[in-house]
């Protein structure tokens, strides 16, 4: 097949006389999105990508959309459907943002939630007949901080978790629809997603700036000396290509992580975090 593709044979050919399969992703322009859209076009898939910014990779079929307009994903991912044979469903759309809860902003932790979680929902309603009918697996991008909450990033951390959660109860009832649904957490990746991430400043945060400016530094620190987001997508095609038992599972860097975050005491995660984030580094 990667043979044929070199020698520039068109998707429309190779669908029609290899039963080529096709990836439908959401937030596949940058970071983890942009390398797991890659790999599965490596590996002979047809990647159609919906997000704000388009995909640059070559070949990706870009369909422009804010995901919190239900409206515009809704009749992208109708159109799609009745056009397109949807083998595979990625969300990697995702919004981050560190603020105290005493002065976030409404509108805001609201905004937070439509990108993370309601649109991953929304998208899965819409493509769940399209999946079933081709024997289809979804995988939406979670977080390690699902387990290990990230202080000043509740918000995100919630979001998150909201997902696994999902996904753990949403395969109970999909069982023998012939679709499987499974979240995938990475732990610190190094991407844009830092530099994107929504930081209130010192003046909107009057008496937690200084933990929240410490937060977020490590936290940044964490992302930026993380792993490779093509490993990420590793595990994302992974769980795609060969979904197991596990709805829920961490990219093989943060297993450890994961298995301790369920094992260990509340006690002993509390002060995991807190040495995390907030112990003072020595001059």
């Amino acid at each position: 097949m990667r043979f044929l593709g070199k020698l520039c044979i068109n998707d429309f050919v190779k669908e029609k006389l290899f039963g080529m399969k096709t990836l439908l992703i959401v937030g596949g322009s940058s970071g983890i999105g942009y390398e797991t859209a890659a790999l599965f076009q490596k590996n002979d898939y047809k990647v159609i990508n919906v997000s704000r910014t388009p995909c640059s990779l070559v070949g990706v079929t870009n369909k422009p959309c804010d995901v919190t307009v239900l409206e515009d994903l809704d009749k992208i991912l109708r159109e799609t459907t009745e056009r397109e044979k949807i083998d595979c469903f990625v969300y990697s759309a995702g919004f981050s943002m560190a603020s105290p809860l005493e002065y976030v902003k409404e509108g805001d932790y609201r905004y937070l939630f439509e990108v993370n979680f309601f649109a991953f929902l929304h998208c899965l309603q819409v493509l769940l007949p399209a999946l079933r009918s081709n024997d289809g697996v979804a995988c939406v991008v979670s977080s390690l901080g699902a387990c290990l909450p990230i202080p000043f990033d509740a918000y995100y951390s919630s979001s998150k978790a909201a997902l696994n959660t999902f996904v753990t109860a949403l395969n109970y009832e999909l069982e023998s629809q012939n679709v499987k649904v499974v979240s995938v957490m990475p732990g610190g990746t190094k991407t844009g997603f830092t530099s994107k991430r929504k930081v209130y400043p010192p003046s909107e945060t009057d008496g937690y700036a200084k933990m929240q400016k410490l937060a977020v530094s490590r936290l940044a620190q964490t992302e930026q000396k993380g792993a490779d987001p093509k490993k990420v997508a590793k595990t994302i095609f992974k769980s795609c290509e060969y979904p197991s038992s596990s709805v829920v599972s961490s990219c093989f860097m943060n297993k450890c992580a994961h298995a301790l975050s369920r094992l260990m005491p509340y006690r002993m995660r509390d002060a995991l975090i807190k040495w995390l984030y907030f112990s003072e580094e020595e001059e």
